[in-house]
């Protein structure tokens, strides 16, 4: 399952990067390979928010349907020697989640302990919750995110990834206080559940 998955990504998100059907989005800026990146596929959909206009620092193509999205974004870390890990997400047909981390520099800290949440700062990390408990529309947390978390340079990155089996790989992902990536599950009014994975910080100028 996990090789026909990774396929499958690779098939999807490299048919965005290639793809200029209308309502597709194709981001060309030159990588650095200090960013972090995301791929993932399938999901239900996405939303940004934030600091989010495309550029070199905030690179995003996805496909038409949004179903599928690769992201590069360069974030700027409060401590140079905070941990940096590649993660791969898988979630299995049965909505179980697997999160593998593997540490590529710096020290583990904070946290390490739990692989779902990459989000060191215990206040935001727990500002973010509440924010997913409270609403339940894609479009309303994004907004919700950038209002509430209230940081200047800061932005979003929202997955509703819909019903499994989907997979997120990102690379360069910190450990620090301007940085926060979490994975969220919730139960909608309606008795049905939600999963989201959301990513965040502070953007280079």
């Amino acid at each position: 399952m996990k090789g026909i998955l990774a396929l499958t990504t690779l098939v999807a998100v490299g048919f965005c990067a290639q793809t200029s059907a209308p309502g597709g989005v194709v981001c060309n800026y030159p990588a650095t390979g200090d960013e972090t990146t995301e791929n993932a596929v399938p999901i239900a959909t996405f939303r940004t928010s934030g600091e989010d206009f495309i550029r070199p620092q905030w690179c995003i193509t996805h496909c038409q349907d949004r179903k599928s999205i690769k992201a590069a974004m360069l974030f700027q870390p409060a401590n140079a020697t905070s941990a940096v890990y590649k993660v791969r997400t898988t979630v299995k047909s049965d909505r179980k989640v697997m999160v593998e981390p593997e540490l590529k520099k710096g020290t583990p800290t904070h946290r390490d302990d739990d692989p779902f949440n990459f989000c060191v700062d215990d206040e935001l990390s727990a500002l973010v919750d509440a924010i997913f408990d409270k609403y339940n529309d894609i479009e309303d947390i994004s907004e919700a995110l950038n209002y509430y978390v209230n940081k200047p340079g800061w932005a979003f990155l929202v997955y509703d990834m819909g019903p499994p089996p989907s997979i997120i790989a990102s690379d360069n992902v910190h450990k620090d206080t301007n940085f926060c990536m979490k994975t969220i599950n919730k139960q909608n009014p309606d008795g049905s559940f939600a999963m989201y994975q959301m990513l965040s910080g502070l953007i280079q100028k």
